[in-house]
């Protein structure tokens, strides 16, 4: 649908001679991509406001986000799947705020962000075929990545010490969220790579 109405956008703009018709592809992508992010913004607020959870919505997005962004992870073949996906995480992350209980949340932040930092340093960045990677940009976005989970774990660490344990939980749920798109995203990597080595 996002594919289609990004189409639909291009076309009657390339029709009125406001975009070039060679650059199409590049644009569809681009309109794709807005509309896109423009949707999952508005579904966030959307679950924020239902599950009245605003700082947990807000932080995790916060912490995945640029995270996301350079360590990587899987990625769905189209934005109508990517979108699903996006509703289903955030979806989760809405239900945990509201029932993890305040005990457990130490340890369970501990174990997520340790398991996080651990794949980030063995697989990030886990590249798409959509967007590979050179040498250069691999070590870039690993240094980057690295980086960003050291920063966020320790705003983790110094939001739990003020008693700002419902931030504190937004950025280990935004860790653990990432854990599973990195191993998600190798396992596709690998099915792929498999698949063309059969082929071959």
């Amino acid at each position: 649908m996002i594919e289609k109405l990004a189409e639909y956008l291009v076309d009657w703009q390339i029709k009125r001679h406001y975009l070039s018709a060679e650059d199409q592809r590049l644009y569809q992508y681009a309109f794709g991509l807005l509309i896109g992010q423009a949707v999952n913004i508005l579904i966030a607020c959307l679950l924020a406001a239902a599950f009245q959870e605003y700082m947990t919505v807000f932080v995790f997005l916060l912490s995945f986000i640029p995270l996301r962004s350079y360590a990587g992870g899987h990625h769905a073949d189209n934005y109508t799947i990517c979108t699903l996906l996006s509703t289903l995480i955030l979806l989760g992350v809405c239900v945990m705020a509201k029932l993890i209980p305040a005990g457990i949340i130490l340890t369970g932040s501990l174990i997520s962000g340790a398991v996080c930092g651990f794949l980030i340093f063995l697989l990030a960045p886990v590249e798409d075929r959509n967007k590979p990677l050179d040498q250069a940009e691999r070590r870039r976005y690993g240094r980057r990545s690295k980086v960003i989970w050291t920063f966020e774990t320790f705003a983790w660490m110094i939001f739990y010490k003020a008693g700002a344990e419902d931030v504190s939980l937004a950025i280990a749920l935004g860790h653990l969220a990432l854990s599973i798109l990195l191993c998600a995203g190798t396992v596709k990597n690998k099915k792929i790579s498999h698949s063309v080595l059969n082929q071959n």
